[in-house]
């Protein structure tokens, strides 16, 4: 089969076919489909709930399961309201799913042309009612699995109910192309040590790490710290936590994305060890840190009343974070 004559962009008298387009689509989200950022789309009550749900605005990537390495893009550009849900009767409850769908009768023997060829709309908000209870995929469903369609949410309403609430919404949405970004940035360490208590935090190591960029974008974190220990006295068995927040605004109490680590180690007699300090899953970053330029700060305490020996730090110690920004569904 011969090359498609007319690759994206030529421009001039050239005829730009839209599988060429719906391609470029596809390859520039990877083959990947789902919203273009955490709050597009979502689906919500409505102001005052009612028989429907609202869906913010936004845009998504949807594959064409009709043609392969083909996606469509569409765009909400302000809040949609006019999403209806039934009521449910006095029998049984009911699940329904609510997708965004592309029907392009030029590709789709089963999609139907749109009264206006040229405005559409050839996409749109659907609800499929009924659907099993738990149901994540409208692909799931045998006879929606070839739909050019995304997930949105999943609407589960008891019996004799007529009003959507924020408790029976479950967002199903995904992103298409997700953000990340890694940064490894190092602290400064003095001599400074402290004996650990079980009673109350120090911090430890006594210098923060400043100037750490957050993406306007990242949802989340996932930090490591990487240190050496010195060991000076007594024997050290210690939780470790840290805090992620503004710029020279840590004090000790107030706390920002904080996880507790509960790394532990025993010793006894002055040496030293490298010691590593895993986040026990994502850490959330409120909105009022993206965007700004922030600090790393770790404190220590004892376990338990055996473990309060003194630790310390010096010159010749090191001590970074390895932290990887991500976005994820809000």
């Amino acid at each position: 089969m011969a090359l498609d004559g007319v690759p994206w962009f030529i421009g001039g008298d050239a005829e730009h076919g839209p599988d060429v387009a719906r391609q470029l689509a596809y390859l520039a989200t990877g083959g990947k489909e789902g919203v273009g950022g955490p709050g597009d789309l979502k689906v919500t009550a409505l102001d005052v709930p009612g028989g429907g749900v609202k869906i913010a605005a936004g845009g998504a990537s949807i594959l064409n399961r009709v043609a392969s390495q083909q996606s469509y893009t569409a765009r909400n550009p302000v809040t949609d309201t006019s999403v209806q849900i039934a009521q449910t009767g006095s029998g049984s409850g009911r699940t329904d799913l609510v997708i965004l769908r592309v029907d392009n009768p030029y590709v789709d023997s089963n999609a139907q042309a749109p009264a206006d060829a040229a405005k559409g709309p050839y996409n749109r908000f659907d609800v499929i009612a009924g659907v099993p209870a738990g149901t994540k995929s409208v692909q799931d469903i045998p006879q929606y699995a070839g739909l050019s369609a995304i997930n949105l949410a999943r609407i589960t309403l008891p019996a004799s109910t007529g009003t959507v609430t924020a408790a029976n919404i479950t967002d199903l949405r995904s992103l298409a192309k997700p953000q990340s970004d890694r940064q490894i940035v190092t602290g400064t360490i003095d001599g400074t040590r402290v004996t650990l208590s079980s009673g109350a935090w120090s911090t430890w190591p006594i210098n923060p790490i400043t100037g750490i960029q957050i993406p306007s974008w990242a949802t989340h974190a996932v930090i490591r710290m990487d240190t050496t220990i010195r060991f000076v006295s007594g024997s050290a068995y210690a939780n470790f936590q840290g805090f992620l927040g503004p710029a020279g605004k840590y004090d000790g109490t107030t706390q920002y994305a904080d996880s507790l680590i509960d790394a532990t180690t025993a010793a006894a007699g002055e040496y030293r060890q490298p010691f590593i300090v895993p986040s026990n899953g994502l850490w959330p970053i409120p909105a009022s840190l993206r965007g700004t330029t922030a600090q790393l700060t770790f404190r220590a305490r004892a376990a338990n009343a055996g473990g309060n020996g003194v630790i310390g730090s010096s010159s010749e110690d090191y001590y970074f974070a390895d932290i990887t920004f991500t976005e994820r569904i809000s």
